[in-house]
């Protein structure tokens, strides 16, 4: 079966959101910027790169998710979602 193809940093960078699927595994992953807490004036706004699963064949709308996962938008974030989501298609392979 073919690996999980996972878009560059760029392609995050600049807000996009990515569908894909392996074997019964749907995936939809997304950046999402989080803001730093109001009372913590030293906090840094950063940017996550999270995840949902379901089981094919449906759309996103009409399955049930069943997993979430949340991922640094970082070189070794990216390694870190492809692993998951690869983990995640092979359980659902079983």
């Amino acid at each position: 079966m073919n690996e999980i193809f996972i878009p560059t940093m760029l392609f995050w960078e600049n807000g996009n959101t990515w569908y894909g699927s392996k074997g019964q595994a749907r995936f939809f992953i997304q950046p999402v910027k989080h803001e730093p807490p109001e009372n913590d004036p030293e906090a840094e706004a950063y940017t996550t790169l999270d995840a949902e699963l379901w089981k094919g064949p449906l759309t996103k709308a009409l399955s049930e998710i069943l997993a979430t996962a949340s991922f640094p938008l970082s070189e070794e974030g990216l390694v870190q979602t492809t692993q998951w989501l690869e983990e995640r298609a092979a359980e659902l392979e079983q």
